[in-house]
């Protein structure tokens, strides 16, 4: 070796010297503590972030329960409640649903992992993905100032204003909501005891017998009942209590046994003031959570649903409770419009009894065709749908009709129709 001339040296013991060569001053590399950076942010924060916070369909305590809407290999849509994340600590959280790989879950580096756009690694990041979700956490954790935290926590401000929640009466922080849950103690259901538009209302449909109406705790709350004030809106019509999924009591709307008189003298006044109320709903009560008779769909008539192979949609009350008399499993949405919850509760019903359709049976009359055609749409996006009758079919014979006033032998005709798609040979009625 010359020892003033040129060194040859291998690129190995470049890097070794290398070493050496690097100033003795350099800082140290910054280190994150990553259970306290979890520590620091909320969920909500982290589904803000996501633009998710409004799926959050429960909360107790420290517990959300929400759907899954992880970037995982599920292939249909999970209950609202499948998904639990504890709101401390370091977020664990693990999911519920039958087809889920993640029932062993993770914390919150794993959760923004699957969230996070591009290849996760299936809430285990390493390498560059981990520094990817670090950097998501520390960008969450940044930018939320102490004020918007506290209206992101639900315990400090109305944080879940976006996604509502019915709570069950028995559990309202309110004394009166509480009472209640009894309030179809009060309703009247024989028609010789109310007055004369409410008696008219039940006998113009023989199958509201006062035995199916304490059945399904519906009857006619009359203005002076019970003598005290509960009810106060329901007062003078027809009233349905309403359940969730639990068959707990989230309210009960009112029926205006009016209507229909109210509203001719309104047109016929050309269609001056305040247009007629056909159903009124408490303040406070989302209607659009609920499909009026879910509980039963997932007690009594799931085998049901199963052997005919569809579940039944229709729009109001007193279409379920007969559609129920004929053996058929039916839910009704309240309305003629379906809402996003609606649709999804029922694409997952839908998936979980082996994709079985979801089958219109709204009324047939211009409203209601149009709302057949908007549950359609939002429908087929999720599972399969089909209509159960319209205007045209079967020759036009129930053109203006509502399920409602469905025979045993009108239902044979529509059932018979739909029974090559439905799999069942036993009639429904």
């Amino acid at each position: 070796m010359q020892w003033g001339g040129a060194c040859h040296r291998s690129e190995s013991s470049v890097a070794f010297l290398s070493i050496f060569r690097q100033p003795m001053n350099r800082p140290k590399r910054e280190f994150v503590n990553v259970d306290e950076l979890s520590r620091s942010v909320s969920v909500e924060q982290v589904l803000a972030h996501f633009g998710l916070v409004h799926e959050i369909a429960h909360r107790v305590g420290h517990e959300i329960r929400t759907r899954c809407f992880l970037n995982c290999s599920k292939t249909e849509p999970t209950g609202d409640r499948a998904l639990a994340i504890q709101d401390h600590d370091v977020k664990r959280w693990c999911c519920h649903s039958y087809q889920c790989p993640h029932k062993s879950g993770g914390n919150l580096v794993g959760l923004v992992d699957l969230l996070s756009p591009g290849e996760n690694a299936s809430g285990r990041p390493r390498g560059e993905r981990f520094k990817e979700v670090l950097r998501t956490l520390q960008e969450i954790a940044g930018r939320t100032s102490s004020l918007a935290a506290s209206a992101l926590r639900t315990d400090a401000a109305p944080a879940l204003e976006s996604r509502p929640v019915n709570i069950p009466l028995a559990d309202s922080p309110n004394e009166r909501a509480r009472g209640l849950v009894n309030l179809h103690e009060k309703f009247i259901t024989d028609p010789a005891a109310m007055n004369p538009s409410a008696a008219s209302y039940f006998r113009r449909r023989p199958y509201l017998t006062s035995e199916i109406a304490a059945a399904w705790r519906m009857g006619y709350l009359s203005r002076d009942a019970g003598g005290d004030a509960s009810g106060g809106t329901m007062r003078g019509k027809i009233v349905y209590q309403l359940w969730d999924e639990q068959g707990r009591v989230v309210g009960y709307c009112g029926r205006n046994v009016d209507f229909e008189s109210q509203m001719q003298a309104w047109i016929n006044g050309g269609r001056q003031g305040a247009e007629p109320v056909k159903v009124t709903f408490p303040k406070g009560l989302h209607r659009g959570l609920l499909l009026y008779g879910e509980h039963r769909l997932r007690e009594a008539m799931r085998a049901r649903a199963q052997a005919l192979g569809a579940i039944f949609v229709v729009e109001g009350p007193n279409d379920a409770i007969r559609m129920s008399l004929l053996d058929v499993p039916t839910v009704a949405v309240c309305s003629n419009r379906i809402t996003t919850e609606q649709a999804d509760k029922l694409a997952h019903w839908s998936a979980e009894l082996g994709g079985v359709p979801i089958t219109l049976l709204f009324d047939l009359d211009p409203e209601g065709e149009a709302g057949s055609q908007q549950a359609l749409f939002e429908l087929a996006q999720r599972c399969p749908v089909r209509l159960g009758w319209s205007r045209s079919m079967y020759g036009g014979r129930f053109k203006d009709r509502q399920p409602e006033s469905l025979t045993s032998e009108e239902w044979s005709v529509v059932h018979s129709h739909l029974r090559p798609q439905a799999g069942d040979d036993t009639p429904g009625a």
